[in-house]
């Protein structure tokens, strides 16, 4: 699975048999999605329900929140499992850092791609906000390659991307 982040709150997800939009607009391959539901494509799972887009391929299941809100018993439920989380951070039109610590802390996914800001004044202030809180390193590469074996078991990592 790739995973490159568009800028804003958009990404794309590229798995053996489809790419995966996420953001402004939802497409699974040539299936534009517009209504919240469950969709199936190629092997791949796409649910969209409230603020989140799950995807599942590859024994691998990715989650989209950009404005995400502290969950409650019946949203953890259903968010069980996720490996990825993409989360928006910083406040304004994405999550305020410290309602994104606390859904990263309930979520508990192995992986955390934050999407942030690039307007001015904000630019990269949110983004440095969580990386200081999480401890993190600040350095981003262009995109995120990986398997299932490849994610961590121990510790989250935190995967800044370039906009592509």
């Amino acid at each position: 699975m790739i995973i490159s982040w568009q800028g804003k709150e958009n990404f794309l997800i590229r798995t053996k048999n489809r790419l995966i939009k996420i953001g402004e607009e939802i497409a699974l391959g040539d299936l534009k999605i517009v209504t919240p539901g469950e969709y199936e494509s190629g092997g791949i799972q796409v649910e969209v329900f409230d603020s989140f887009v799950e995807v599942c391929s590859e024994k691998i299941t990715v989650a989209w929140v950009k404005k995400a809100k502290v969950l409650n018993d019946q949203d953890l439920e259903r968010l069980n499992g996720i490996n990825v989380l993409l989360i928006g951070v910083g406040g304004g039109e994405f999550t305020e850092t410290k309602t994104a610590l606390e859904v990263i802390r309930q979520i508990d996914p192995q992986v955390i791609i934050p999407m942030y800001s690039q307007n001015p004044p904000a630019d990269r202030a949110g983004l440095d906000e969580f990386l200081k809180e999480q401890e993190a390193t600040p350095g981003a590469i262009d995109q995120f390659k990986f398997n299932l074996v490849d994610l961590p078991t121990e510790e989250i990592k935190i995967v800044v991307l370039n906009a592509t």
